[in-house]
């Protein structure tokens, strides 16, 4: 199936030669309606409707994706032998550990038992399935010489939200959250699932059992790899504090931003020095499963982030049993949020162990220190394991890519790209997945285009680019690289974790050819002509377009300055181009610290979700209000301006959006400017727009959405004031149209809610009318919070 590499093919660019040198990445490509598309309705049809039917179509689909992922690893192997590199460490007494990415393992819905939001970030549980089969039949290794572990951020949240919901009924442990079930209660991520296929397409004559650990993980119970038994375990690798022992701090050679890191034992290994701990942890061989997306801070996730934000433990300290001062996470409290002490960008600000807000000096200036920035965090950790001599393997799920956000909180979009990719090399593996990602003109195009412009890729990718037109700001069709400005492949390759240079070797199901790589670019061989494999999507994050698209943002900001005298182009560059070179790259984040502020703010909030009861809404109260209000010093009581050029960033993609409406309209703040079908909206509306939404939801300005900060408010004081007459209970669950019931009745003189939402000038009004609850202010300490009880409660 890998015949043809390294012969001369006739190309888009003329008869060149494919790809042969550099670190092997193999690749398959099939069919995602074949594989996990609709798994979520089949396995809701199986948990309440007990239909065989639907989980045996789930298992033809499932042995689809083991077909298709097996052809991939046959071609690695066939070229790297890593099959035999496996068997040996795992017969020296080492374990597979199986890393997927489950940035938010709520893909089952725990009230609905369909779609969860999870669903578009994290490793679909039917890939890591049809992975521990191909280990299992194809190289021989017994379950319970397997196991399963993360250190989810959101995991602690999880589990405790849904301990609350239930009332005392249960605990929700991490690792249940992460088995999907728990008893007859269901939600979270799949793994149970995963065991049941595996039990049932296990050989008879095989006695290991991939049942076997599920009890340890809805009980809590613990037990280190080498006492595991006949268990096919699942491991928390944030939890390393409750228990002696469970961590081990290793160095870090020639570390950027850590000289050491402290990582759970199931990872590295217990103490070369004691027999009895090394025997209790052995080791691993680490298969790296991560799902590949847009990022919401760099540029993708996939191989490297999976391991170099995935691997730090959260609630891990230096400090003994007890201690919550956390070493890589906020807040200090038993369930942190995220783990915002990694550095995640260049310039890190000290923080007030309290409030997670940034200390100034005497002079009001931020106190910073310069880091390595998110490519050091991840660098270093992944260094450490190296160094511990633990072989990888990396596999990508990337049949359902995901664009626009990767956090899993509903609005991540998947894309039926079909691919599944696996390389030692996790460095290859991601700029050849980053490459397809961001390329959308052909080669030919794209080589005429990069003479042209003096570029260094030609993987470029269709963006659109604003200019002036008349009294009015069009966009056309442009082209742009975030590779271009994006420099971790470089800086991981400096670091020895692997290589830029690559080749492909690969089998297309769906039109049964060879994949191979042509300089670089993935296509398929059939009968001598190399055809390219694009993308038609166009991948980007919404909170990150000036470093995603560039050339977009700053036309846009070009065009606007012209048209409305504003001075955003120069306020921009001024606040992110830190070496004046006219570019800003990915590691130009500004030196106020602002994305490591506005992560530790939203840390508050998850853990708010995940400890009090009503939670789900205050904390998401938090994360949107506390974000907003510190980046306006008119907002906040201590004079915060975090980012202040950073809302009309923001309003980029907001605008964006209204150009796409169906009707046109006239600007709200330039009545000469038109905006919808092609035209974009003055940045001032923009911005006016998208802090509106983030007040009113989505529906803004004709009606207001549950997903608002209004409407959480509501939610809040109807279900803990009112008996849950809106929203149809006191529980979770809340009736969609609550918002729009309420406002009816307050027009037909029911008495409102007991709650207060301020807004800032200007916000209080839906479609020229006064909304119910909300009071406009300028009084800084009010502005974007909520007071409810007459005032005796305040978010």
């Amino acid at each position: 199936m890998a015949a043809g590499e390294g012969i001369r093919v006739d190309s888009p660019i003329g008869r060149a030669r494919l790809d042969r040198s550099g670190s092997t990445v193999a690749v398959v490509r099939l069919e995602p309606t074949q594989a996990y598309v609709g798994i979520p309705d089949l396995l809701k049809s199986f948990i309440d409707e007990s239909n065989t039917a639907a989980w045996h179509e789930i298992r033809k689909r499932i042995d689809y994706i083991y077909n298709c992922l097996a052809l991939a690893l046959s071609l690695l192997d066939e070229e790297t032998r890593f099959s035999k590199k496996v068997k040996a460490e795992v017969k020296a007494g080492k374990k597979l550990l199986f890393k997927p990415n489950l940035v938010a393992p709520t893909g089952l819905d725990p009230i609905t038992h369909g779609e969860g939001p999870g669903d578009s970030a994290c490793t679909n549980w039917t890939f890591i399935a049809a992975l521990m089969r191909w280990f299992h039949d194809v190289l021989e290794i017994e379950y319970h010489k397997m196991m399963l572990g993360e250190a989810a951020s959101t995991a602690p949240m999880n589990a405790g939200s849904y301990t609350l919901a239930l009332n005392g009924g249960k605990t929700i442990t991490t690792e249940a959250v992460m088995e999907g079930r728990s008893g007859d209660f269901y939600g979270g991520w799949g793994f149970y699932f995963v065991r049941k296929y595996l039990a049932e397409t296990h050989p008879s004559s095989h006695s290991d059992d991939p049942m076997s650990g599920y009890e340890e993980s809805i009980t809590g119970k613990y037990l280190p790899p080498g006492k595991a038994g006949n268990r096919l375990m699942v491991y928390d690798l944030n939890r390393t504090h409750d228990i002696e022992g469970k961590a081990r701090t290793v160095p870090v050679p020639n570390g950027a931003n850590f000289k050491h890191v402290t990582l759970h034992k199931v990872i590295v290994g217990g103490d070369p020095s004691d027999p009895t701990d090394l025997k209790n942890y052995p080791g691993c061989v680490l298969i790296n499963v991560p799902r590949l997306k847009i990022h919401a801070i760099d540029l993708i996730t996939n191989a490297i982030k999976n391991l170099g934000i995935g691997l730090y433990p959260m609630e891990a300290t230096e400090d003994g049993l007890g201690s919550t001062k956390w070493q890589y996470a906020f807040p200090h409290r038993l369930g942190p949020g995220m783990k915002t002490e990694l550095p995640h960008q260049i310039w890190v600000p000290k923080l007030d162990g309290n409030t997670g807000l940034p200390l100034k000096d005497k002079n009001g200036n931020y106190i910073v220190t310069k880091t390595q920035g998110i490519s050091g965090t991840q660098a270093d950790v992944i260094t450490a394991v190296m160094n511990q001599g633990i072989f990888m393997l990396h596999v990508v799920d990337a049949i359902q890519m995901v664009n626009i956000d990767h956090q899993g909180i509903g609005l991540g979009v998947k894309v039926n790209e079909g691919l599944a990719l696996a390389s030692l090399d996790p460095v290859a593996l991601d700029l050849c997945c980053a490459r397809y990602m961001f390329k959308t003109i052909p080669m030919a195009e794209a080589r005429r285009l990069a003479d042209q412009h003096s570029l260094s890729t030609d993987f470029l990718q269709q963006v659109p680019v604003a200019r002036v037109d008349g009294q009015n700001i069009i966009a056309e069709q442009g082209f742009d690289s975030p590779l271009l400005r994006y420099k971790l492949y470089e800086y991981a390759e400096t670091k020895g974790l692997g290589s830029q240079k690559y080749h492909v070797i690969g089998w297309d199901t769906t039109a049964q050819t060879p994949i191979a790589s042509l300089k670089g670019h993935l296509g398929r061989v059939q009968d001598g002509k190399f055809q390219e494999l694009m993308t038609t999507e166009f991948y980007y994050g919404p909170g990150k377009m000036l470093w995603d698209c560039q050339r977009t943002v700053l036309s846009y900001l070009e065009a606007n300055d012209r048209l409305t005298g504003s001075t955003y182009y120069k306020e921009v560059m001024s606040e992110f181009d830190e070496d004046g070179d006219g570019i800003i790259g990915y590691d130009e984040k500004g030196r106020n610290g602002l994305w490591q502020t506005i992560l530790r703010l939203a840390s508050y909030g998850m853990h708010i979700t995940g400890t009090e009861k009503y939670g789900f809404l205050h904390g998401s109260f938090i994360m949107t209000a506390r974000r907003l209000k510190y980046l306006n010093a008119e907002w906040n009581s201590e004079g915060f301006d975090l980012g202040k050029a950073y809302p009309v960033l923001q309003a980029v993609a907001t605008g964006l959006t209204m150009s796409r409406a169906a009707v046109e309209s006239k600007d709200h703040f330039f009545p000469s400017i038109t905006w919808g079908k092609g035209k974009l909206p003055s940045l001032q509306f923009a911005s006016y727009m998208s802090l509106a939404t983030a007040i009113y939801g989505r529906g803004f300005p004709t009606k207001v959405s549950l997903p608002s900060l209004y409407g959480l408010a509501l939610q809040y004081a109807d279900k803990t004031l009112n008996g849950g007459k809106y929203t149809g209970s006191s529980g979770p669950v809340s009736d969609r149209r609550a918002v729009d019931r309420y406002i009816e009745a307050i027009s037909q003189g029911a008495s409102p809610l007991d709650f207060v939402l301020y807004v800032p000038p200007g916000f209080g009004n839906l479609a020229g009318k006064p909304v119910p609850n909300v009071v406009e202010t300028t009084d800084p300490d009010k502005i974007l919070t909520a007071t409810f009880d007459n005032g005796n409660e305040r978010w």
